[in-house]
This record gives C-alpha cells, structure tokens and sequence, in this order.
C-alpha cells in the first residue's frame, strides 16, 4: 500500500508553517519563493489545518498542471 503525501508543514511547497491557534490565532502558511495562493499573495491564514491543506493541495494540483506539456 503506498501512502499518499498530505499538504502540510513538511510539503515541499511550504516554506513556514505558523500554527497560532493556541494563542487564538490561526494557522499561518508562508509558501516557497515563487508559489502564490491567489495574485502575488505566497502567505495565507486559515481556522483548521483541514482549510490549510486544501488550499496547499490546490497549489500543488495547478503547479503540477502548469508543468505539464501541451
């Protein structure tokens, strides 16, 4: 069985990953030089890990589409 890798932290996408909800912040996710959530915005908050991850997954998937040859 082969396991799948979660967006999160170690993703090699992300450069910082803050988690502040203790402090009754959110989570904080910088991404790597170059990477952008929407615009030319690379850093994003977010309530749940779950969001975070979502969000870390949809950068991956267009990433991966933008490299692909036509």
């Amino acid at each position: 069985m082969s396991r799948t890798v979660r967006p999160g932290p170690g993703h090699p996408l992300v450069e910082y990953w803050d988690d502040e909800r203790a402090l009754g912040n959110g989570i904080i996710v910088t991404l790597r030089p170059g990477l952008f959530f929407y615009d030319d915005c690379g850093v994003m908050g977010f309530d749940t890990s779950a969001e975070a991850r979502a969000a870390i997954k949809a950068i991956a998937d267009k990433t991966r589409k933008a490299a692909k040859p036509r």
